[in-house]
């Protein structure tokens, strides 16, 4: 589908105005697959062409050759790139780029901030407790029974995407494997407690464990109010064919720093999603467990809940809680699964850049 954005670029192209329509694939993890016979509402076609995005970009490569085909007396534009192979990937979108980055963006662009990989050196904080190493499970998580049930007593640990309980055909169906490079961290329906109070604001309870990153090195300073960012994660049952659903799922990320007379001052990113068929849901978005566990939650930075003296310049300390309910408390029969959080520059014009196709 060639985009609203890229119809213009592809008219600038043909006068001389831009050096090129198409220089980079982008592939991203953040839709639904659906099948190759699949067929497009006009309401979903009309949303393709307004995108100008990916939902969840992972990486672009460079275009390195074009050509033409005919299929069936078809004319078809070939563009081919290749895709590094080091690393593991679940593609479920392909945009084309007319570059690689946005040049007016700058050091600002859009770029993946964390993949939770083990070198990004996230700490365990139990509550009360001091930070610990996050406990690695690289051995099948449903150890020698091989029945798909997750068997760990840790509440949080590390693993990898491609552990074979997520080949389960149960949890394929549902979308539970994360897609982005192959570290996650998994943290348990039960690890935090999360309130909200009269103003809207996340509040994580006494008692909640959390994983922390000390050190950060994110200014957002220059970055426009309506810059997103964009956290990837899954749920995913601890027993694979478990028609059991969450209620709701919450999720805090708060960036913060000691502010004046020895403040804490936040900044925090809210995810609160209700299962559909959750009869006494309050929150403000909805989602399918049932079908879908793989979700990418947005917030733009305005709409992040900040204190009075936050400042992105003076950030040292990213906390992540996370709490998925079932009739009214937390449960342990259901883990969130962290895959990556991004920022996408949406603000930042240019008028010889921008998605071409999807």
């Amino acid at each position: 589908m060639i985009t609203n954005t890229g119809k213009n670029l592809l008219a600038k192209y043909l006068v001389g105005q831009t050096p090129s329509y198409a220089s980079h694939i982008a592939v991203g993890c953040g839709v639904n697959p659906v099948a190759s016979d699949y067929t497009f509402t006009t309401q979903e076609l009309n949303e393709l062409k307004d995108k100008q995005s990916l939902a969840f970009e992972m990486f672009r490569s460079p275009i390195i050759s074009r050509g033409f085909v005919n299929e069936n007396g078809l004319s078809k534009v070939v563009l081919t790139a290749e895709l590094p192979t080091e690393e593991r990937y679940e593609i479920t979108e392909v945009g084309i780029f007319s570059a690689g980055s946005n040049p007016v963006a700058g050091s600002f662009d859009s770029r993946v901030i964390y993949s939770f990989a083990d070198t990004d050196n996230w700490k365990y904080n139990p509550a009360g407790l001091s930070a610990v190493d996050i406990p690695v499970k690289y051995e099948p998580l449903d150890g020698e029974s091989q029945n798909g049930t997750i068997n760990q007593d840790d509440k949080v640990f590390s693993t990898n995407a491609d552990n074979r309980i997520f080949t389960q055909n149960d949890r394929v169906a549902r979308n539970e494997r994360c897609r982005f490079l192959n570290n996650i961290i998994a943290m348990r329906g039960d690890t935090s407690t999360i309130t909200i109070d009269g103003s809207g604001v996340m509040q994580a309870g006494s008692g909640s464990n959390y994983i922390r990153l000390d050190e950060i090195s994110v200014d957002f300073t220059k970055n426009s109010p309506t810059d997103e960012l964009r956290l990837a994660f899954s749920v995913v049952s601890k027993v694979a064919n478990s028609v059991t659903i969450p209620d709701n799922v919450k999720i805090l990320l708060e960036f913060s720093h000691t502010g004046p007379n020895s403040s804490q001052e936040y900044a925090r990113f809210q995810v609160n999603i209700d299962d559909t068929s959750y009869s006494a849901g309050t929150a403000p978005k909805e989602n399918n467990f049932a079908t879908n566990r793989y979700i990418v939650s947005t917030n733009s930075f305005q709409d992040l809940k900040k204190s009075a003296n936050f400042s992105w310049a003076d950030a040292s300390t990213a906390k992540i809680y996370t709490s998925i309910t079932k009739d009214g408390a937390p449960s342990e029969s259901f883990y969130i699964c962290l895959d990556a959080l991004r920022i996408e520059n949406t603000t930042s014009t240019n008028s010889l850049y921008g998605l071409t196709g999807y």
